[in-house]
């Protein structure tokens, strides 16, 4: 009997230790109260500070400000399925002002999620501290799971904005979340990751935070400062639709090396892809740029991203002095408008120290480049700006620049290979520097070079892109929005339309699922030169502007089926009068001009002998040209472009 006593009581605590309790904190609470309702919360940061939680929810009352700093350590247990949450309750977001000391500081805990709320320290003249930190330095090669920070703005910090970060053997953090944060006027970064060795931190997802007016400081005589984004020692890593914009200004150390608006190192399989990253700066003439993947990355991939108006380079893998060997890096379907506005690099640019073997294996290809004069400097449309680089392919990009600004320059020509790009220049003299020579046509260099050959068969360009819209100078600060850039689509008249080299037969390159505007890659067999891949649905007629009937015929084997669509242009509605030559399953499938699937409608056909009628609601739609095409039982019919 006392045994079964002793077991229900142990049941009974181990019930209640599992519980998860949630806390309130309002300016109207008071600390001697229980805290878990919002009828009785604690009223300070340091009622939070003198308790551990487990797997407990913590909530500061929205739009208010709460002074202090708060603090968790390994006494804390949180867990990936049940972790400490830390958050805003009632209206808006919660201030935690923490002066000249940190915002919160996390020390080798993990199990965390933070989400809604504001972390302002007094500025970085003032503060020197960082507004999020997670750190562990554990003696363990275990890495503590699971950080989770959404919805969060952080400032006014000297050191880092979101600082995650080890320093002993091994140890690290596995599973970490960023997403919709602002991360902005802090001194060297808005969001870093950091650790001891390469690769400690494992799965990291970096997605849709806004990085800015991170401006570096003055003072710092060592490393870089002023960055947006920066991840370092990473093992799988995925940074998309996030924008990084007017860093680095105050960096000012000329020993190492600058800061860059979204960059890697020490990292493998980093996925860098829509991203936008522009007027990022640098103090001194290191860096400034746009992208970037440095020493120690592998198998890592920029893709889908626009860069422009940077200081420094657009996209560049670099290898510093000591750097891991930095080997199977991509950089593809990317857009840089206008970079290298202070420094004398190029919008694409390799440069190693050859340390461990130097840079090896570079695939870049269906990038568009566009590069007007700087005045006082000398841009680049592509940069080999060192030797210790091998292996490097350049495929398929449109190079194009004005004024004389040089289309290639390489200080050493081996280790690339260039095929299939076009070269273009306007205003002014036409150049490719090739070690000491300096070319005026792509046939002297490809005569003199034998680049531009696939086989022993000439191949690139030196023509007009033909850009169905030349507007320059597009900025968006939502980097979901990167696929409504209207420049750089050549038109099908351009000479580089359909006559892009076939990378994937032609030297077995995997060349990704779409292009910079999300159209499919799936299937096709012939591709532009640059990063625009769409093909316009073939359509049976011009455009509609008025009532009209059209002959639809889906092959030899079905009958002529006659539609009439009306009226035109569209308005709310398209109503549309049909015969088709069978029963079945019709569907009527609506695409914009971008090959994009905006909507599907179906109806049966009972009578295919009588005339049927079918309305479709445009109201949705914004004005412009869309497609609809129509298919019944699986079989497609030609389509109909309409204008809204």
């Amino acid at each position: 009997m006392k045994v079964r006593f002793v077991v229900t009581l142990f049941l009974l605590l181990v019930s209640k230790l599992s519980i998860a309790i949630t806390y309130y904190i309002s300016p109207t609470g008071n600390n001697s109260n229980t805290g878990n309702s919002p009828l009785k919360p604690w009223q300070t940061i340091s009622a939070v500070n003198l308790k551990n939680f487990n797997g407990d929810t913590i909530l500061f009352l929205g739009g208010m400000t709460f002074n202090g700093s708060l603090y968790f350590t390994s006494a804390d247990a949180g867990t990936p399925t049940k972790p400490i949450v830390i958050g805003s309750y009632g209206t808006g977001r919660a201030t935690i002002y923490s002066d000249s000391s940190y915002g919160i500081y996390v020390e080798n805990a993990g199990g965390f999620k933070l989400k809604n709320l504001i972390f302002k320290g007094s500025g970085i003249s003032t503060n020197k501290k960082s507004g999020i930190i997670f750190y562990t330095d554990k003696d363990s090669f275990a890495l503590l799971k699971y950080i989770f920070i959404d919805s969060t703005e952080v400032f006014g910090y000297q050191q880092y904005g979101i600082s995650i970060g080890s320093w002993k053997y091994r140890t690290g953090y596995r599973d970490v979340t960023v997403k919709n944060c602002y991360s902005h006027d802090n001194g060297i970064a808005g969001i870093s990751m950091y650790a001891e060795k390469p690769y400690v931190h494992k799965k990291v997802y970096i997605g849709r935070n806004i990085v800015y007016n991170n401006p570096g400081l003055p003072e710092k005589t060592s490393g870089n400062s002023g960055n947006g984004i920066v991840l370092g020692n990473v093992d799988t890593a995925v940074i998309e639709y996030c924008t990084a914009y007017e860093n680095g200004i105050l960096h000012k150390n000329t020993i190492d090396g600058g800061p860059n608006g979204i960059w890697a190192y020490e990292s493998n399989y980093v996925i860098m892809q829509y991203n936008e990253s522009h007027h990022n700066k640098s103090g001194t003439a290191k860096d400034g740029g746009g992208f970037d993947l440095d020493g120690g990355c592998t198998n890592s991939i920029m893709q889908y991203n626009y860069s422009h108006d940077n200081y420094g380079v657009g996209f560049v893998i670099a290898q510093n002095k000591g750097g891991s060997a930095t080997t199977n890096n991509t950089i593809r379907y990317n857009i840089s408008e206008n970079d290298c506005r202070k420094q004398n690099y190029g919008a694409i640019q390799l440069w190693s120290a050859g340390s461990n073997g130097g840079i090896k294996n570079v695939h870049i290809y269906n990038n568009i480049i566009f590069l007007k004069p700087a005045p006082g400097y000398s841009p680049k449309g592509f940069y080999l700006k060192s030797s210790f680089i091998t292996g490097v392919t350049v495929r398929n990009n449109i190079f194009q620049t004005t004024g004389g600004v040089e289309v290639l320059n390489l200080i050493y020509t081996s280790g690339c290979t260039f095929q299939g790009n076009n070269y273009w220049s306007t205003g002014g003299s036409f150049k490719i520097k090739w070690g000491a020579t300096t070319y005026t046509s792509l046939a002297a260099w490809r005569t003199a070079t034998t680049q531009e050959k696939v086989n022993g068969i000439a191949s690139g360009f030196q023509v007009d892109p033909q850009y169905s819209d030349t507007t320059r100078g597009k900025t968006f600060n939502d980097a979901t929005k990167l696929t409504t850039l209207k420049s750089y689509k050549i038109k099908s008249t351009s000479a580089l339309y359909n006559t892009g080299l076939n990378l994937k037969t032609l030297f077995g390159t995997n060349i990704g699922s779409r292009d910079f505007w999300g159209n499919s890659l799936s299937g096709k067999t012939k591709f532009h030169v640059g990063a625009y891949q769409f093909v316009p649905v073939t359509t049976s007629g011009s455009i509609i502007n008025d009532a009209v009937t059209l002959n639809l015929i889906s092959d030899p084997s079905v009958s002529t089926t006659s539609i009439k669509v009306l009226p035109n242009p569209v308005t709310t509605y398209m109503k549309i009068l049909y015969t088709v030559p069978q029963k079945g399953r019709l569907l009527f499938k609506v695409f914009n001009v971008s090959g994009q699937l905006l909507s599907i409608y179906s109806t049966s056909v009972e009578n295919p002998s009588v005339i049927n009628s079918y309305s479709i609601n445009t109201s949705e739609l914004v004005k412009g040209n869309y497609f609809l095409i129509m298919e019944l039982s699986g079989k497609p019919l030609k389509s109909i472009a309409f204008v809204k």
